[in-house]
């Protein structure tokens, strides 16, 4: 079930992949715990994925997967790896498990999202809870902003409209 959740502050190494979900994760992970381990550094939480593509709209060769995993604060990046803080949000978020179920979650999540008023505001992320090997299982956090109804739009501009009509009666009256 969906919900809303701040996701929180954190100080991450990351890798950015370029291409198709199904290898550029895979690809963007194995290079970031290969340098894990060359740095002799242990991940602090759940490993994340920060997409800022939508895949309906931009071709699979050019999506963009950053993969990222909590550290130290010591922790410096180098190579292709960065270390940055990724910054605290509100989000509305759901989780799901099974690879099969990632389209219905995601549906579901915009779905009640925009139920509620709100809309989304940048990149999602996916929080994996799942450990290597084990069925796919993560937590998306999309980020969020209160959506403006267009009706309140429509009800501005006719109120607007509205002013204007009446200060050219008046004027009208005055100069008669």
């Amino acid at each position: 079930m969906p919900e809303f959740k701040r996701f929180p502050k954190m100080r991450v190494a990351s890798v950015t992949e370029i291409g198709p979900f199904e290898e550029a994760i895979p690809r963007g992970f194995q290079k970031l715990f290969a340098w894990l381990g060359a740095q002799n550094l242990q991940p602090l939480g759940p490993s994340l994925g920060i997409f800022p593509d939508d895949p309906a709209k931009v071709p699979a060769e050019k999506l963009r997967s950053e993969l990222c995993v909590p550290v130290a604060p010591q922790a410096q990046g180098s190579g292709e790896i960065q270390v940055k803080e990724l910054a605290g949000f509100e989000a509305a978020t759901i989780v799901y498990q099974g690879e099969a179920n990632i389209g219905p979650a995601y549906n579901q999540l915009y779905e009640w999202l925009h139920a509620q008023g709100y809309r989304d505001a940048g990149a999602l992320y996916e929080m994996y809870l799942s450990m290597p090997g084990e069925e796919l299982r993560a937590e998306v956090y999309v980020p969020i902003v209160k959506a403006v109804k267009p009706a309140a739009k429509k009800r501005v501009a006719k109120k607007a409209a509205a002013k204007k009509a009446v200060k050219r009666k008046v004027a009208k009256r005055r100069r008669k």
